[in-house]
C-alpha cells in the first residue's frame, strides 16, 4: 500500500491486525516509522456507504450476466 503525505508517497507495510471491544487495528511500518489504523464502530457507516455504490454495480453486472447466460442456453440446441 502506498500513502500520501504532505512529506510525500510512503509504502504502508500491514504486519499485525488486532481484532478488539472498540474495532480493528492494522498494525505496520509506513517508511522508518511504526504505524497503525484503527477502525471503530462509528466508521461503519462511512465504509458502508464507501462500498455502496461498487457493490450495486457488482451485483447488477451479475444478474444481467446471470439473464444473458440463461438465454443462452435456451437458444442453443441439445
Amino acid at each position: 500500500m502506498i500513502v500520501s503525505s504532505p512529506i510525500g508517497e510512503l509504502p504502508f507495510v500491514p504486519t499485525r491486525l488486532k481484532y478488539h471491544a472498540r474495532g480493528l487495528t492494522m498494525e505496520g511500518q509506513m517508511g522508518a516509522w511504526p504505524a497503525s489504523v484503527q477502525i471503530g464502530v462509528n466508521d461503519t457507516t462511512a465504509i458502508l456507504r464507501m462500498v455502496a455504490t461498487p457493490a450495486a454495480v457488482l451485483a447488477g453486472a451479475a444478474i444481467v450476466a446471470r439473464a444473458l447466460l440463461r438465454r443462452s442456453a435456451r437458444r442453443s440446441p441439445n
